[in-house]
Formats: C-alpha cells, structure tokens, sequence
C-alpha cells in the first residue's frame, strides 16, 4: 500500500508532463482499497496520504493572473489557464479519493491536522459556489465533507482559516476594531485610513485581489457555521467581507453581497446593533446602489435589492403583536424610505431610460412596498407617474412605441410595481385612477395594435412575455376596480372607447368576483 501512495506522490511531484502524472495517478488511485479498510490506520500510511493531499492542494491553487478576464492573457498565459482548468477535474477527483481515506483528527485535533484541511479548504474552495474561475463538482463534496465534520472538527478547523489562513490576504478594516468587531468612534489611520485601505496591496501577490476564486472560500466559511457560532467569530469574518463589498470594483462587489447575504442568513439581529456593523453595512449598500454607470449595474442593483430589505428587517423588524411596548416603528419607517430613496428613486434619476435598470428596481419594489404597507401613500406622487410614464410610453412612444423582448420585461415589472402601489396605497389611490387605467389602457393598445408588437420574433419566450404582460395588466385593472370601488363605470368608459378592451376589464372583474 505504501508503495502505491508514494508512485501517486512522485507522480504529483514531477509533474512537468502534468496529464500524463494525472492519469497515471489516477489509475493507481482507483486499485486502492476502499476508505473503510483497515489498511489505512497505520500512521505512515496517514503521512503519505496527507503528503499526497498537501500536493494537491498546491498543485490546485491558482496563479493570481487567472482571476483575470480571458481577453486580459496573453497567448501563453490564456494556454496554460486552460491546461490548469482541463486539469483540475482530475486533482479534484484523486484529492476527494484520498481525503475520504484520511482518518479523522484526534480530539482536540493538532495543529499539523487543522492546517492540512484548512489548506485543501483554501484551495479546493475557489471551485466551488459563486466561483470566479470554475465550478467543479469534486471540489464541492471535497469541502462538503471537510466542512460538515461534528463541531469539535468544524469549529477548530473554521477558526483555523479564519485566523491563520485567510488574515494574510486581508488587512483590518479601519472603521472597526480588529480585537472586538465592534465600530471606532474613529478609523485606524485618521481621515485618510480608509483610503489607505482601499489601494493598499493591489498589486501585491498576497493581496486578496490577486487570489482568483478566495471570495468562494470565504462563502463556505460563514455557509458552514450555525448560528450561534458567529459571534465568537464576528470581528474575523468582517474583514474579507467587507474587502469584497467596498472593493471598487463591481465583480468583487457582488461577491461581497453573496457573502453578506449568507452572513445574514445566520447572524443575530442584537449582534448587528450592539457592535454598530449593521450602520456599517447599510453605507456599503449604499455605495452598491450608487455604482450606475458599470456594465454590471443591473446585475449588482438585482444582488443589493433583497440583501438591503434583508438587512433592514434583521435592524428593524416588523411590528409584533406579541410585543405590543415595540409598536413605536418610526425608525423602521424612516430606514425604509432612506432606502427608497437611495436604491430606487435614485436610480430613475440618474439612469431612469436605462432599460435593464429600470427593470431591476421596478422589480425591486414589490417586495419594498409589501414592507411600507399603508406607508407607501406617501411616495404616491412619485410612484404612480414614473411606474405610469414607463407602462405608456415604452408600448405606444412614437405611434409604435418600443417592442424587444427587454421592454416587454420591463412594462411587465413596471405593471406588477403598480399593483404593489395599488394593493398599499389604496387608501389614497382613488386620484390617481385616471392615470394608472389610462397608462395601462395604452399599454393594453400597444400590444394589441402595434406593428412593433406584431413583429416581435415568434417564439416561446415572446408568447411566455406577451402572456405575463397582459396576465399583469389584466391584474392592475383589477386591483383598481376593487381598491376605487368604480369598477362598472372603468370597465363602460373603456369599452366605449374600443372593443378590444373587453378582454382587459372583463377579465379584471373575473378576477375581482
């Protein structure tokens, strides 16, 4: 057996002609006894299979230039990117077959023991989830299995990365206190220690932005630990993730929303106030919603909509019942229309035209206004003209309007906002009949009667797109009738002016009835 696992090594070490050295290994690797044999106990098999598993995770790992975009290599570096990429499937593979022949550590588990797995973690992680240079299946069980040990295995191994592998790669964040986790009256470093922070290292090797795929390995960190694990852990875990979601860049942006959204998903409310990182957080959402002008602001808006309402109910939950001395909720009023503001209204202002963008934050709203309740009322007068103007001129600007697929998209998640508008506002929606049916009357003549609506590429996502644009205005007209109670004299005003009308408010009283 010794002999067969130091072939497997040697083939790893001299690995000029690396998929010949894979394939070789490979086979060897598939004449092993099984993980359960007993053959694996003897501690000098123990220490060939963790020389063989260091070697693969350096052999995994890697080089800072292949984070980068494909059209950023040169013609050598683009070629040995795809040979690494061609070989990790074999690495993942013959590291997941060793690794299930590893014994578990001893308890308390050893240092030696810890940082093996934690560098199979750090390597074999970049693969895995939202990774930046590939996915790869083996990758995930190999993590799965390290990561999902009882906890007197799993905590030691997730303080471990936390506090020796990944502090190299990021530096302290200046607004708060390294030791604690909690927020500085002042940054380390004065006015300029932000600032300093932001630039320091980029182009360092051991800056965390020349480790393509570390961003998943922190994902897999916080993934991994329940809930009443984190605070013990809190002042490691905010470093790389705040590295990621105030990076200027936006493609480390949305890996610092994956990691924020899973780092909700377990964190405490109380946590966020007592230590001030909630505030913290918020001001770096809002740095995400002020990035409009980047190719992947749809893309970065779509991430931050749900994480920022996330955040503000973890701060500012609803009003409970059962907790009658919390109903004072004007600070929880006064964060949603701050974000509103900052997320929505902002982004009509500065990119309002912007098809994708629009779509996004009028997706967004549902969800927002669900939230305000009877507090939407107050943005009526800015709601109902901008969801009203999109509806309309998009169908019918110019006698034809403008027909793609994009904006059949964008009239449905504008008409699916007015219903949200319709359903909260209710009690205020009444003056503003005229204008949401009118909009959504052009609209209804727009797709029925428009020669660019005609000429839309027949296929099955177009109908799919036509169907949920006249389901939801269909909806619209209904929320109207039910919330105005002037139904009858809506659905005769309309059907004097045009038959093909009939469809659109007597399919809305079938859904009122």
């Amino acid at each position: 057996m010794s002999t067969q696992l130091e072939e497997v090594l040697q083939l790893l070490n001299d690995f000029p002609n690396e998929q010949a050295a894979l394939a070789q290994a490979l086979r060897v690797k598939d004449v092993l006894p099984k993980p359960e044999d007993d053959v694996w106990r003897p501690p000098t098999q123990q220490t060939l299979l963790s020389e063989c598993l260091g070697r693969l995770a350096v052999l995994a790992t890697p080089p800072a230039h292949y984070g980068d975009d494909d059209e950023d290599l040169d013609a050598s570096a683009a070629l040995a990117k795809e040979r690494f990429l061609r070989n990790l499937r074999s690495l993942s593979q013959l590291a997941h077959a060793l690794l299930r022949r590893l014994v578990q550590p001893s308890e308390p588990a050893t240092r030696d023991e810890l940082d093996l797995r934690a560098r199979i973690v750090m390597s074999f992680g970049r693969f895995t989830g939202h990774s930046a240079v590939a996915a790869e299946a083996s990758s995930a069980a190999i993590c799965d299995e390290l990561l999902s040990q009882p906890p007197f295995i799993r905590l030691p191994l997730l303080r471990h990365i936390l506090s020796v592998s990944l502090p190299p790669f990021f530096k302290p964040h200046p607004n708060l206190n390294p030791s604690t986790g909690r927020v500085l009256s002042r940054p380390l470093g004065g006015d300029s220690g932000i600032q300093h922070w932001y630039e320091e290292g980029e182009d360092v090797a051991t800056s965390w932005q020349r480790q393509p795929g570390l961003g998943a390995v922190v994902e897999l960190v916080i993934s991994a630990l329940k809930p009443g694990e984190i605070e013990d852990l809190w002042p490691l875990l905010l470093p790389p993730l705040l590295a990621y979601l105030d990076d200027y860049d936006a493609k480390n942006k949305l890996i610092g929303l994956s990691l924020l959204d899973a780092l909700l998903a377990q964190v405490d409310a109380s946590l966020l106030r007592r230590t001030g990182v909630g505030k913290v957080f918020e001001k770096s959402l809002d740095l995400c919603f002020s990035s409009l002008s980047n190719p992947l602001t749809p893309d970065l808006l779509a991430r931050a909509h749900p994480v920022a309402l996330n955040l503000l109910n973890l701060q500012y939950p609803p009003f409970n019942p059962a907790r009658p001395a919390d109903k004072d909720d004007s600070a929880r009023f006064t964060a949603l229309c701050s974000l509103l503001a900052s997320s929505v209204i902002k982004a009509w202002e500065f990119k309002g035209g912007n098809v994708e963008v629009e779509t996004v934050s009028c997706r967004a709203l549902s969800p927002l206004l669900d939230a305000f309740g009877s507090g939407t009322i107050r943005y009526l007068q800015i709601l109902v003209p901008h969801l009203a103007h999109l509806l309309a001129t998009t169908a019918t600007a110019g006698g034809e309007g403008t027909w793609t697929l994009e904006t059949v998209e964008l009239m449905t998640e504008a008409s699916r906002a007015l219903l949200s508008v319709i359903k909260n506002g209710k009690l205020r929606i009444k003056r503003w009949e005229g204008r949401i049916g009118g909009a959504a009357a052009q609209c209804w003549i727009g797709m029925n009667e428009s020669p660019a609506a005609n000429k839309l590429p027949s296929s099955e996502a177009s109908a799919k797109a036509m169907e949920e644009l006249e389901e939801s205005l269909q909806q619209v007209m209904a929320a109207l009738e039910e919330a105005t109670g002037s139904g009858q004299a809506i659905a005769e005003r309309l059907q004097r002016l045009d038959t093909s009308f009939n469809r659109l408010v007597q399919a809305s009283a079938a859904i009122v009835q």
